[in-house]
């Protein structure tokens, strides 16, 4: 869907619509880079296509108005499958008490926009092409989010919404706090819903859906992470592939993948309208607060000379003005642990973890290797993301090794890591 190389196009091609040929847009790469979708629609101005209104008549229902911008570069087949999903959502009240409207557009700008909760920005040739786009008014864009309107973002519509593409662009910055990069990758990938997301997307788990080289994102600040990348199929496991965010009064969505596409999502579609319109009836998340791998580092030299000098952990430890409790600060030391060996550098978010239940484990002394501990670390995120509780204690060849002194075992490392820049290449427990 959204092609990254800016390079100017020399010509653009005229194709003729012949009565009862149907021609289907290709929604990948580049497909649609040379598509002037303008001239198709017939006309540069708005078209309604409302939906059905099958839950008015109750005084509870609130219509939601979506605008979808259906102009050059938008590729058809994503325009309709929000609308397809819409409709759906009515249909089956997947979002109870609330009803969606919708209108198209190929242009953009502050009329247009007038009466609608929420912008649509579908997939299409590229973010780069939206950016610059004549028939779109970055400034409407803005101001319409700020003045407490949503913005959801599919795709190119993603890359475009927000603050910056790595090596690329920047956006028009209405997700301020989220920064893309660019997989190369086209097909089913899995992702995995969070537990934020669960509240807000009305699903649980992991769901596939169609990928044609939408973002895969990195969040800071207020930003909220629905949705990530499940699989590393694009090299981007864990990284944001459906994230909210805020500016001005307003809230923006940005979804890499197509929930809007076959296999169709319409209920996590019409959520993600939801929330973008404040309209959810799902509570919001608290704000998210995310740490530094240096932040972490240091906490852990903190945490390790406290243990050194007491034999027991702290009951927590201030990260950045956040007093972290050991069970979240555990969580944070794995995650840690496995970015760095990644080479992924981005903050990592605070989770909500709950105490180990009944700590406990016996082993004898020795050294773990770094698969060992690398291994450890990933399994100890994946039973908090399973349980969202600490472990009582790991099983390694050395015997059961308890909570406690995984959390000291885990700060060595990342103590290490303070001092040398790298992971140490085994730890003494």
């Amino acid at each position: 869907m959204e092609e990254i190389g800016i390079k100017k196009r020399g010509k653009i091609f005229l194709i003729t619509l012949i009565l009862g040929v149907i021609i289907i847009l290709n929604c990948g790469f580049a497909v649609s880079a040379s598509v002037n979708t303008s001239n198709l629609e017939g006309s540069d101005q708005l078209t309604t296509d409302t939906t059905t209104n099958y839950a008015e008549g109750s005084n509870s229902t609130k219509t939601i108005k979506v605008l979808i911008y259906s102009g050059s570069y938008a590729a058809y087949s994503c325009v309709n499958g929000i609308k397809t999903s819409l409709n759906l959502a009515n249909i089956n009240n997947l979002v109870p008490g609330y009803n969606f409207t919708y209108a198209t557009s190929t242009v953009i700008n502050s009329a247009t926009l007038s009466g609608y909760d929420v912008l649509a920005m579908p997939g299409g040739s590229s973010g780069y092409d939206y950016l610059h786009s004549s028939g779109i008014s970055g400034t409407a864009i803005k101001n319409f989010i700020a003045s407490g309107k949503g913005y959801v973002g599919i795709c190119a519509g993603a890359y475009s919404g927000s603050y910056r593409v790595y090596d690329y662009y920047y956006g028009w910055g209405v997700a301020p706090n989220v920064n893309c990069t660019h997989p190369n990758h086209e097909g089913n990938l899995k992702v995995q819903i969070t537990s934020y997301g669960e509240q807000i997307l009305g699903t649980t788990g992991t769901v596939t859906m169609v990928h044609y080289n939408g973002p895969a994102m990195k969040t800071s600040g207020n930003a909220i992470v629905f949705a990530t990348y499940a699989d590393d199929i694009i090299n981007s496991k864990g990284m944001g592939a459906i994230v909210g965010d805020f500016y001005g009064k307003g809230r923006t969505v940005l979804c890499g993948p197509h929930p809007e596409l076959d296999p169709q999502l319409p209920g996590i579609v019409a959520n993600m309208f939801a929330w973008a319109a404040n309209s959810t009836i799902n509570p919001d998340p608290e704000p998210t607060v995310n740490v530094t791998l240096s932040q972490v580092a240091s906490a852990a030299a903190t945490v390790k000379s406290y243990y050194d000098k007491n034999k027991v952990l702290p009951s927590s430890v201030n990260i950045n003005g956040n007093q972290i409790s050991m069970a979240q600060f555990a969580f944070l030391l794995a995650k840690g642990i496995i970015n760095i060996n990644n080479s992924y550098t981005s903050s990592i978010t605070v989770k909500d973890v709950k105490n180990a239940s009944a700590p406990s484990g016996t082993y004898k002394s020795g050294t773990l290797q770094k698969s060992t501990f690398i291994n450890m670390a990933n399994s100890l995120v994946k039973f908090v993301n399973n349980y969202g509780r600490a472990p009582n204690y790991q099983t390694t060849s050395l015997g059961k090794i308890s909570f406690n002194k995984l959390v000291y075992m885990y700060s060595k490392i990342m103590s290490f890591y303070k001092t040398n820049k790298r992971l140490p290449n085994f730890v003494s427990i």
